[in-house]
């Protein structure tokens, strides 16, 4: 009896475990690997070199967290005119990750067709 119950219990999780990689797969196949450069994250900052590197840090660990499944997502950072060194920081850091990319507030704004006239 004893035996039954064991064998029935792997037999299960067996099944189970078969249909959640099945599962897994197809997901993994779905969601192309541009899936998730297709969304940017956006991050403004103004004199921020105390906590860029941080919140940059912070976003990467809760994207892999989170249902990019893995993937992290371009993140650009945007200086609003910093006067400290928030800018080298944020260029070493698009050194380091081939995903961040650094813009100036003028330049993001042309980018995004506003006119500097308005």
């Amino acid at each position: 009896m004893i035996t039954v119950l064991i064998k029935s219990f792997l037999t299960f999780f067996a099944i189970y475990g078969l249909v959640q990689l099945i599962k897994d797969i197809i997901d993994f196949f779905a969601l192309s690997s541009d899936h998730a450069n297709e969304t940017v994250i956006v991050i403004k900052v103004k004199n921020s070199e105390e906590t860029l590197e941080g919140v940059v840090r912070s976003v990467i660990w809760k994207c892999l967290k989170s249902s990019f499944w893995g993937k992290i997502p371009d993140i650009l950072i945007v200086d609003l005119g910093s006067d400290d060194s928030t800018a080298q920081i944020a260029q070493k850091l698009c050194e380091d990750y081939s995903f961040i990319y650094y813009t100036t507030e003028d330049l993001y704004n042309k980018a995004k067709g506003y006119d500097d006239e308005i």
